[in-house]
């Protein structure tokens, strides 16, 4: 029976030794080039699933008092810990926000929301929007339909007239996807970032900040193109994870989201590229990455910059939240002249399958 226990605890080292390589590999994911590498550059999705599996194993060890076996998944964490930090930061005590400061309210707001949101000036975002308190608004899939259930322009205009600087402009080739910047700060220029997409863009902002210019860099990167088909497959996945129906499901989503992660490369080094070369102090990249924060793209936008959530905010953060899949997909992002307070995700309003990333900025001392 001794022997048999042995044997037990290696086998079981044998699987934790598996489950932390394969961590670290996920952890180091963003590295991979999309482009060459479509498939592998997706592991950082399945980060949280084997820092989870670690976390139950070093549970495990300590509760068997098999001390050494836990250093195992504990080497893990540490060699982690940065992505870590990124996926789960834990700010319980922030600094409060000095005076001067601005609050940057990121949304994906699905053109005003869904069908039954509500009607002109009584629908939910826009009023959520009218009431954020925020000084600049970056909104992705912005849209005014010509219906009864959904706000006009000059609804638009009368709710938000607190903003008296706006852009709306539509990006991606073929202009159908249109982004716009609501701000209490002068917008002194706007130009889409020319990179190659059908219907997501980058549009760059140049905003008067008393002596200083702010830039802001707001982002709807190449999005995942599933179905609402490829979601319920996903669902059902879930809900009846059957062998071939996994198997099946798995190949699929994982040949769209590989696909979409090739096309999101270029245009996360186009954005670097021009945080790179901006003559600015004070930048912010934000919007609908449609990206983890354990990806290329958020490492790439964020190699000269700072997570603002990660540096100011607690737990998951989770922004996107419809059909089971739920990830921290926006982000705003800041540079070292900049400091971030206050970075959440709000979760109050449900109208659209993204929820409000927003935080406050101040200039560094």
């Amino acid at each position: 029976m001794k022997h048999l226990g042995k044997f037990v605890i290696l086998l079981l080292g044998a699987v934790n030794l598996l489950f932390t390589v394969v961590m670290l590999c996920t952890a180091y994911s963003p590295y991979i080039q999309p482009v060459e590498h479509p498939v592998l550059s997706c592991l950082g999705l399945a980060f949280p699933v084997f820092l989870l599996l670690n976390v139950g194993f070093l549970l495990f060890w300590l509760i068997i008092q098999q001390y050494k076996c836990a250093l195992l998944p504990l080497a893990g964490f540490l060699l982690c810990l940065p992505q870590i930090r990124t996926y789960v930061p834990l700010n319980l005590l922030t600094d409060e926000a000095p005076e001067g400061n601005l609050k940057i309210v990121s949304y994906n707001i699905m053109g005003f929301g869904d069908q039954a949101s509500g009607k002109g000036m009584d629908n939910p975002i826009l009023n959520y929007l009218k009431d954020s308190g925020a000084d600049i608004l970056c909104l992705q899939e912005y849209a005014t339909k010509k219906t009864s259930r959904h706000p006009s322009q000059r609804d638009v205009d009368k709710a938000l007239a607190a903003y008296p600087y706006h852009r709306t402009d539509a990006v991606g080739k073929d202009k159908l996807n249109v982004m716009a910047c609501y701000s209490k700060l002068p917008i002194l220029s706007a130009k889409p970032l020319d990179y190659a997409s059908s219907s997501n863009g980058t549009m760059v902002y140049e905003l008067a900040w008393g002596a200083d210019t702010l830039l802001v860099i707001s982002n709807h990167l190449e999005s995942n193109k599933l179905t609402r088909e490829d979601k319920e497959t996903y669902e059902d996945m879930l809900n009846d994870p059957e062998k071939e129906k996994v198997k099946s499901g798995a190949r699929l989503l994982l040949h769209k989201l590989a696909e979409a992660s090739a096309i999101r490369a270029p245009q996360a080094d186009a954005i670097a590229r021009e945080i790179a070369r901006s003559p600015h102090r004070y930048i912010v990249a934000c919007g609908d990455f449609n990206d983890s924060p354990i990806s290329y793209a958020h490492r790439v936008i964020g190699g000269q910059m700072e997570d603002a959530f990660v540096e100011s905010g607690c737990g998951l953060g989770i922004s996107y939240h419809r059909n089971k899949f739920y990830f921290r997909i926006d982000h705003i992002l800041n540079s070292p002249g900049l400091k971030a307070y206050d970075g959440k995700v709000d979760r109050r309003i449900k109208a659209s399958d993204h929820y409000p990333i927003e935080c406050r900025i101040a200039r560094e001392r």
